[in-house]
């Protein structure tokens, strides 16, 4: 049998131009915005588009004009297709080109009959890995194409990319270890993941137990204090906690000094990371008076994570 492996991504304004179509299709989104009827979503996700343009494109413009998310993206399907050269590999965004429907439809093209759906993202969101599913299903039935799926649904724990994402905590670890020497203050650890409306958890998400799971498995031996919070809240509402600025703070009166944050919902560097906490979070972090911040890289091009994905795509079809 030819098989295809989907890599799933959520996608992003590649551009300046994309910014406000990209934020459209974000908030159009039924698994986003739940609860609201189509033409009033759509009514409410351009209202938010024209109203979040602004300040999105100037955090656009400070990180070099685009979200890197497709490069890294690119390399990373590029890297399991060296590990996998009988399978064809193809990317799929859920918000941006190219989408989840190109990507099927190339790989029908190529004659693939079993297909792996393998989400980037290690841990289950109705608002990430479902939505894409949803597609995946829609463009499917459109199609009239029944190939042998294999779905991986999630990976929050899975040895591989625990011991990958070990590797970058005590990398990160490390280099404040080393900045710190002679210096006086304890060093502290923040976990930190995307957060999630508590409208969309008090559903039954099972978002924030995949990401207790992430966090039990890459502290098991692990010798410092840590914390895990929640960025990139949107709103007046109420999402999942603690928040980030808000552990910031915390840690800062408790006279933390040294403080390293891990990414742990992302494999590969976009507006959360490069913004939020390389700019505002260490910001804050200084004004608050921690003197050293630093930031856990994500994986990106590293040779490792192709391998990862190898590993979870094997399984799947096991």
């Amino acid at each position: 049998m030819k098989q295809g492996i989907l890599l799933l991504n959520f996608g992003g304004p590649w551009t300046i131009s994309d910014v406000k179509p990209f934020l459209y299709r974000l908030f159009a989104n039924p698994r986003v915005l739940v609860g609201i009827p189509t033409p009033l979503r759509q009514a409410l996700a351009f209202t938010i588009a024209q109203v979040k343009g602004a300040s999105s494109i100037r955090s656009y413009r400070s990180i070099g004009g685009g979200s890197p998310q497709l490069k890294w993206t690119a390399i990373q399907a590029d890297g399991l297709s060296d590990l996998m050269p009988d399978v064809r590999v193809e990317i799929g965004m859920r918000s941006s080109e190219p989408s989840i429907e190109t990507a099927l439809v190339q790989l029908r093209f190529w004659g693939a009959e079993e297909l792996t759906v393998l989400p980037l993202f290690p841990q289950f969101s109705t608002t990430t890995t479902a939505t894409c599913f949803d597609v995946i299903s829609e463009v499917l039935d459109k199609l009239a194409w029944q190939p042998v799926v294999h779905e991986v649904t999630n990976w929050p724990d899975h040895p591989a990319y625990i011991a990958l994402l070990r590797t970058t905590l005590d990398e990160a670890v490390c280099e404040a270890e080393f900045e710190q020497d002679g210096l006086q203050g304890p060093l502290h650890v923040v976990f930190s993941a995307h957060s999630l409306p508590l409208k969309i958890v008090d559903r039954g998400d099972p978002y924030p137990g995949d990401i207790a799971r992430t966090v039990a498995a890459v502290t098991k031996d692990f010798p410092h204090s840590w914390s895990l919070a929640f960025q990139s809240r949107n709103g007046k509402l109420p999402w999942l906690g603690p928040y980030l600025e808000d552990e910031i703070k915390r840690l800062a009166r408790a006279g933390v000094k040294h403080l390293v944050v891990v990414p742990i919902s992302f494999v590969s560097d976009h507006i959360e990371t490069l913004f939020e906490l390389d700019q505002l979070y260490a910001d804050l972090a200084r004004k608050h008076g921690i003197t050293h911040y630093h930031r856990a890289r994500c994986f990106n091009g590293d040779a490792g994570f192709p391998l990862v994905l190898r590993s979870l795509a094997l399984e799947a079809c096991a």
